[in-house]
């Protein structure tokens, strides 16, 4: 019996010995999913409602957190651009002869009628200098075991106070997650659909955003030809890339 006793202590010491703590976690989740440069080409689908699911087509390019350029290639958007620039976000319509610039609490709104906002779109910031992180559970997603984290904002003037994030614990991808407003309301979930290695990477390839103050309201994302950590030459990420 002792020495059952004993070989249960050992057994527990080791496992606690090992274990991540929730900002080991989420560094790793961060090394795993933040990118030096990223591109892509992506396909929205758009479902609201019971109308008809609308499908728009863009190329992307990111590189680190301050710099990001998407157009719009689907007939009907095409030549719809937006550049990020530090903590600016300019736009320029199809057929609009400047691009304006889109700021404060407009970087929250639906970004071409889509359930991801701006900032979720072109989003490619380490979660470890924005929150705060508690992990508060072990549970289950599509059959995988995931570390549940709570993240609670330690700056100010962000979109989500407050995110519950299910991260896989072979991978460190976060399958779902949750995003909330400072008031607790549950605004958005996002889920994983399909994950890709690249470069040595896990990459979510197709991710579903569903808004949770609309019925029935989600928009999937799918990408394609996707390069990471590919030189990226500075010009693309220019004012004047972005009206010609």
């Amino acid at each position: 019996m002792k020495k059952y006793m004993l070989f249960l202590l050992l057994l527990f010491l080791a496992v606690n010995l090992f274990a991540l703590t929730p900002k080991e976690i989420l560094d790793r989740v961060d090394k795993n999913m933040v990118y030096r440069t990223i591109k892509y080409v992506g396909i929205m689908t758009i479902k609201k409602g019971r109308r008809k699911p609308r499908v728009k087509k863009f190329k992307a390019v990111a590189k680190g957190r301050d710099k990001a350029f998407i157009e719009f290639i689907n007939p009907g958007d095409r030549g719809t651009k937006y550049l990020k620039l530090g903590d600016e976000l300019w736009v320029k319509g199809a057929y609009a002869e400047r691009a304006d610039k889109i700021s404060g609490h407009m970087l929250r709104e639906s970004m071409m009628g889509s359930d991801f906002s701006y900032e979720d779109t072109m989003e490619n910031e380490k979660l470890i200098d924005k929150y705060n992180v508690k992990l508060i559970g072990i549970e289950k997603i599509n059959g995988k075991e995931c570390y549940k984290l709570e993240l609670v904002s330690k700056v100010k003037k962000i979109s989500y106070p407050k995110r519950i994030v299910w991260v896989d614990r072979n991978n460190f991808v976060p399958l779902k997650e949750q995003f909330f407003a400072l008031s607790g309301m549950l605004l958005k979930e996002m889920n994983i659909l399909e994950i890709k290695k690249i470069g040595g990477r896990f990459v979510p390839v197709k991710i579903k955003m569903e808004n949770k103050q609309r019925k029935n309201s989600y928009t999937i994302l799918e990408m394609k030809k996707v390069v990471i950590d590919a030189p990226l030459s500075n010009s693309v990420f220019s004012k004047r890339n972005l009206e010609r």
